[in-house]
């Protein structure tokens, strides 16, 4: 999935209603704080927005939720993600780099955490801007991992961190964009560039949700030769044994930034 989700497992608790209302709030959470930054990025209220890296269309659900006057048109490679969508927008198959649409058809494009997964982000920004149209506003959002901080920090989920950005960097992948966010969308032409940085800690979720949300994607989809499958398992241990650590701290951070078409 492209975009950061709150969709965890909830654990058996004596009142278990109670606890779902519980986590449910703190995900709503999250989705205030990132609509906030969205308001603040201008993101279009109406017209039509390309929402790039659409997963299932949750976001774009909450997105629209919020703006009425808005259509949305989702793009995503992943088929089984799309018929998710399906229910929510209008979803298209493509990729990034070579986007299927006329130049200057969308008031607005989206992007959450997908930058960071693509060999050439520029080109994909390039395509971005190329069907904006003049005075259409992008927003961009991305992590980035060098802001991730854990307490206490388990040397199993150390070393599965460590195999898990060795193996993005091979594929191309930068899992410290956030970082080169401003930079890219200035290079990539657009104006009025600004930024807004959106912390996501225990406080806000609870370590459980912070496992899940966070440090569960570190112990997946790594190269064998990096981290044996027996050291990816452990790691997926060690997140569960962190999260029931009394005092476990985590924070990390997602950065938005906008910029306009002239």
């Amino acid at each position: 999935m492209s975009s950061l989700q709150a969709g965890y497992s909830v654990k058996r608790f004596a009142d278990q209603s109670a606890e779902t209302f519980r986590l449910e709030r703190q995900a709503a959470l999250i989705g205030d704080a990132e609509e906030r930054a969205l308001i603040e990025l201008g993101l279009p209220q109406r017209g039509r927005l390309l929402d790039l890296g659409c997963g299932p269309g949750a976001v774009a659900a909450r997105i629209a939720s919020h703006r009425p006057g808005l259509v949305i048109v989702g793009v995503d490679r992943e088929r089984d993600l799309l018929a998710l969508a399906g229910r929510r927008l209008a979803p298209v198959r493509a990729d990034a780099a070579e986007l299927p649409f006329a130049s200057a058809r969308f008031d607005g494009v989206h992007a959450r955490l997908v930058l960071r997964h693509l060999v050439d982000p520029a080109r994909a920004l390039a395509e971005m801007r190329r069907v904006l149209r003049p005075g259409g506003r992008l927003v961009v959002a991305d992590s980035d991992d060098g802001a991730l901080v854990m307490h206490p920090c388990l040397e199993e989920i150390a070393r599965a961190r460590r195999a898990k950005h060795q193996t993005a960097q091979r594929r191309g992948a930068d899992p410290l964009i956030g970082r080169r966010l401003v930079q890219l969308v200035r290079e990539a032409g657009f104006s009025a560039v600004a930024a807004r940085t959106q912390v996501i800690d225990t406080g806000c979720l609870g370590a459980s949700a912070f496992a899940q949300v966070v440090l569960a994607p570190l112990a997946g989809a790594i190269d064998d030769d990096l981290l044996a499958p027996e050291e990816q398992a452990a790691a997926v241990q060690a997140i569960q044994r962190w999260s029931e650590t009394s005092g476990a701290f985590g924070m990390t951070t997602v950065v938005g930034v906008g910029g306009t078409k002239d």
